[in-house]
């Protein structure tokens, strides 16, 4: 059940596990757009902030105007600048400077005079720029007895007014304002001057993240803690405006959403999981019991049911019906077995009635059965079997062979048994041929015997006829022909028998020498013209031009292909045609093509075994001696037959 809860249990969670990660994906997104939709919100206040701060410097600045008014009323120094710091509340500290910017006269509030040096701007940068001008210029921010201060240089005719100004009113709004918990808001010059209610400390380092931008946000750390902070330059002004929070609570809102979702999306995959658990294992149950019932089933083991119990119907069903069908095997195996061994009984019974030896053996060499007749025969001991017959490796591969056993002969036929279920077996088949070889024996003997007592009155034969031949007219020549001709095939007859017995007594030895199979063709066609003539029959020498040169025995040879033409043209009609070719590629091939009667199938087996023939008129000696000497050759011979069409020899030899 194991494996199978594994896999049911990973598939679900898998398929749901990918709209989980999706959905996270959704979420990681949303939550960065959250967070940069907040710091553009905040980015948007700051600029407000930045905004309300520059309008109020910048109307205190339109105010200055009124300058010009003061000095055409009090042209007495001293009385000028008393009336601008009662005129202007904002206003701690003014000198007066003339057309070369250095201070000619000083006033006070609070004893600021003593916190400036002498005013001195003719080196400054922006002095020539307001020199030719009616507008005044804001700067150098700083922190003076807590007060945020700024100094303006207004022109007033030739003269410059130096005002020192209290930015505190200007700035209370935007020093007010408290954003949640730990969120303020401060000015921060581009000379590094906090100015704050509050105090502030930051380093040179996070300043630079600050004034090195118009605008932006950067995560500074602030009296020793972490804060995110949106900052804003103020106009032309060397000021910014920033707003920090804690960068925790900056976020918090965000977060708190973001882990909501976290946990919740934790939550439900604890539920899913929890779900696939119980669902995989109610799936699986069932399909586990299938499984083992399945196994008991193919053991032959039919008398267990399946427990019909799942949560779900279609299971149920499902486990009825494999009951009802194993149910039914089971009468069903019943029923086989019971014929099987209504089969066996039979073949046991016919193979014990045989009078031939019946033996399987495995590929182990084991014997599976053998009849009665193999026990009386063999008496147990099937070694020479497994001898005769472990040749066979192929498993369409059949032998026929003869063996002795204790003076008895047995043509033993094997071939292989190919089963549908179970490894091949080897089926032998010993027959007691032991009458046959013993009448087989006196005809060899018989044959040899009178092979040697007609060949030397045949020779003298062929003697006369030749002598004959000399003074004969042409009617006379035409009958001493026929009986030459008649008496070469009894002479061939005869020479076959001999061979065989020397074949026997392995007294046939090989010539080879390098021969030209085209002359050797041509000499061996030339025989046959007469013979074609007299029987009207079309023979074809199809041969190629140049020489081809193969290893042989040139006159055993000469007789294996003389036995297969003669028996081509014994068995074609008159009218018929017999073609001798030979062809040249890989090999050189010798090929004889008739149209005779041709061969019965069931005889083209052993078509090349001794003494096996088609006609009443021959010994069947000729095709065996010469597949004997073609294999003595180290070549090979095959036949094609088609029974009332013809047969086919095709010699395959070696090329030199």
């Amino acid at each position: 059940m194991g494996g199978i809860f594994r896999k049911f249990f990973n598939t679900i969670i898998g398929v749901g596990f990918l709209p989980i990660i999706f959905v996270l994906i959704i979420i990681f997104y949303y939550q960065s757009v959250s967070k940069k939709n907040l710091i553009n919100n905040y980015q948007r206040l700051c600029d407000l902030y930045a905004v309300s701060s520059y309008e109020s410097i910048n109307n205190f600045a339109t105010r200055l105007d009124y300058l010009y008014y003061l000095r055409s009323v009090y042209k007495d120094d001293s009385i000028f600048l008393k009336k601008i710091i009662e005129k202007y509340e904002e206003v701690v500290f003014v000198a007066l400077l003339n057309s070369s910017g250095k201070e000619s006269m000083r006033y006070s509030v609070e004893g600021f005079s003593k916190l400036f040096p002498v005013i001195d701007i003719s080196s400054e940068d922006y002095f020539a720029r307001i020199k030719d001008s009616d507008r005044g210029v804001i700067g150098n921010f700083q922190i003076v007895k807590d007060w945020p201060i700024a100094s303006i240089v207004y022109p007033v005719g030739k003269d410059f007014v130096y005002v020192v100004v209290n930015l505190r009113k200007f700035f209370s709004n935007v020093y007010k304002t408290r954003i949640g918990n730990t969120g303020f808001a401060f000015f921060l010059s581009e000379g590094g001057v906090v100015l704050s209610d509050i105090d502030v400390n930051i380093g040179y380092k996070e300043m630079n993240k600050i004034t090195q931008n118009l605008y932006g946000n950067a995560e500074i750390f602030i009296n020793g803690k972490n804060y995110f902070s949106v900052f804003r330059k103020i106009a032309d002004l060397e000021l910014y405006l920033v707003l920090s929070m804690q960068k925790e609570e900056f976020f918090r809102d965000i977060n708190l959403i973001f882990y909501s979702m976290l946990f919740l999306i934790f939550l439900v995959l604890t539920v899913s999981y929890y779900i696939a658990f119980v669902t995989s294992r109610n799936l699986a149950r069932p399909i586990s019991a299938l499984i083992s019932a399945s196994e008991r089933v193919s053991n032959g083991v039919f008398n267990e049911p399946v427990v019909e119990r799942s949560d779900f119907k279609e299971f149920n069903d499902l486990l009825k019906v494999f009951n009802s069908m194993m149910i039914r095997l089971g009468e069903y195996n019943n029923l086989q077995i019971d014929k099987i061994k209504d089969e066996r009984e039979k073949l046991y019974t016919i193979t014990n009635s045989l009078k031939d030896a019946i033996i399987l053996i495995d590929f182990n060499g084991d014997v599976v059965y053998s009849n009665k007749q193999a026990e009386e025969i063999f008496n147990g001991d099937f070694k020479i079997i497994k001898e005769n017959i472990g040749i066979i490796d192929n498993k369409n591969e059949s032998l026929n062979r003869i063996i002795n056993i204790k003076d008895k002969y047995f043509e033993i036929y094997s071939d292989i048994i190919n089963l549908t279920r179970g490894k091949p077996l080897k089926l032998a088949v010993a027959r007691d041929v032991t009458l046959e070889m013993n009448i087989y024996k006196v005809k060899e003997d018989l044959f040899r015997s009178i092979a040697h007592d007609l060949r030397n009155p045949l020779l003298n034969m062929q003697g006369y006829i030749k002598l004959l031949s000399y003074d004969a007219d042409e009617k006379s020549r035409r009958y001493i022909d026929g009986l030459k001709n008649e008496s070469e095939i009894v002479f061939r007859m005869i020479e076959n028998i001999l061979d065989m017995s020397r074949i026997e007594n392995k007294k046939l030895e090989l010539k080879i020498s390098k021969t030209n199979i085209v002359e050797f063709a041509k000499k061996l066609a030339e025989r046959y013209d007469i013979r074609a003539k007299s029987k009207n029959i079309f023979f074809e020498l199809d041969i190629p031009s140049e020489p081809i040169y193969a290893a042989i025995d040139e006159e055993l040879f000469s007789r294996a292909v003389d036995n297969i033409l003669s028996n081509a043209f014994k068995y074609t009609d008159e009218g018929g045609r017999v073609k001798f070719q030979i062809v040249c590629s890989d090999k050189i091939y010798i090929i004889i093509d008739d149209t005779g009667k041709g061969i019965d199938p069931l005889m083209l087996k052993n078509i090349f075994d001794r003494f096996k023939t088609t006609s009443k008129d021959g010994f069947g000696l000729g095709l065996s001696i010469a597949k004997t000497i073609i294999d003595m050759h180290r070549a090979s011979i095959k036949v094609e037959s088609e029974l009332s069409k013809g047969t086919k020899f095709t010699i395959s030899l070696d090329k030199v």
